[in-house]
């Protein structure tokens, strides 16, 4: 029997193949490395776009003509059909608050506290070029690092320069130069940081408490006597929702405003819940609502921290003071700052 030979050793390979198989794999990592890359890309192009596409179905005010300017030319339009828009003016029954000078001093700012300015106008005043009124004016302030959010009401009533027209109620400032010239009277009057404004007409309000399912609010005896709903807690429709915050026949325009807080902290209630599917739609539905002069790097920073926002319990106030019925411009500033900042 011929005897058995040892196995021999394998030989590793030369060192020239080794680095040749080495290389071989790294370029297939690299390969693949280079597609998850690429394929990590276009989501993220994919979702900038989207999200592009999303912000402008807002509707972006044009800043190609200058504030004056854009408020003399309707300065213009209105005195055209002055009779017709004083009248309606008296018949409103809105009585102004006497104010003095506007408060002195530098503008407090901080860079986690965006100030945005709520507008809601009125319907048009019929047979004019009227655009309506500001029947709501309230400061929403969003602090970014905390997610506190505060809540400002200014009464309707303030008197203030209105540049080309005179002494006006802040509430009609809004038809002689739109919500930029009512931002821009809060702005120097009050010495305030307004990032910008987002506006809706009656209309658009009632559509967008709709487009979030409704809202649910606690209604005293009077409010439910006045609104013909029963007292206690009401789910209510857009339609009911702007009753609700216009009524001011049970009490006075104080408690009107205070309304119009409740409400918009019921709509924040309201969305809390909302998985991401259904936010998705809900923007679909109200960004088209929204006339704003904010700018797309604006609203994109306050999104960033929209999830510290969900489920918020706002602070308010109101300006002036409802034991006040003077607007003392410097007072009120200091309130509003103390307020905002600390």
């Amino acid at each position: 029997m011929p005897e058995k030979r040892p196995h021999p050793e394998k030989t590793p390979p030369p060192k020239s193949r080794r680095r040749r198989r080495h290389r071989k794999k790294k370029n297939v990592a690299g390969r693949v490395f280079l597609v998850l890359l690429c394929l990590i890309l276009l989501a993220f192009a994919a979702a900038a776009l989207y999200y592009n596409s999303m912000l402008n179905h807002l509707d972006f005010a044009d800043k190609s003509e200058s504030l004056v300017s854009a408020g003399e030319s309707l300065v213009e339009q209105v005195r055209a059909d002055a009779e017709s828009i004083r009248q309606a003016i008296q018949e409103s029954g809105i009585t102004g608050i006497q104010s003095g000078n506007r408060a002195q001093g530098e503008v407090k700012t901080s860079k986690n506290i965006v100030n945005v300015l709520l507008i809601g106008s009125d319907y048009r005043i019929p047979n004019t070029s009227d655009p309506g009124r500001a029947d709501v004016t309230m400061l929403c302030s969003l602090n970014k690092k905390t997610g506190d959010i505060k809540l400002i009401s200014f009464e309707r009533g303030i008197m203030m320069d209105v540049p080309g027209v005179g002494t006006e109620l802040l509430t009609h400032s809004f038809h002689y130069g739109g919500a930029e010239l009512t931002t821009q009277l809060l702005r120097d009057y009050f010495l305030l940081d307004i990032a910008g404004y987002a506006h809706v007409d009656f209309d658009s309000f009632s559509a967008l408490v709709n487009a979030v399912g409704g809202i649910d609010i606690e209604l005293s005896e009077a409010e439910a006597w006045a609104l013909g709903c029963p007292t206690g807690w009401n789910h209510m429709d857009g339609k009911t929702a702007l009753s609700y915050c216009r009524l001011r026949s049970i009490d006075s325009n104080w408690g009107r405003i205070a309304r119009q807080r409740t409400t918009v902290q019921a709509i924040l209630n309201q969305v809390k819940d909302m998985n991401l599917s259904e936010l998705n739609g809900l923007a679909e539905t109200i960004l088209p609502l929204i006339h704003t002069d904010l700018s797309k790097a604006e609203i994109t920073s306050i999104l960033l921290s929209a999830p510290k926002f969900l489920g918020a319990t706002a602070e308010q106030m109101a300006v002036p003071d409802n034991n006040n019925q003077n607007c003392d411009f410097q007072y009120e500033t200091d309130r509003l700052r103390a307020f905002l900042y600390g």
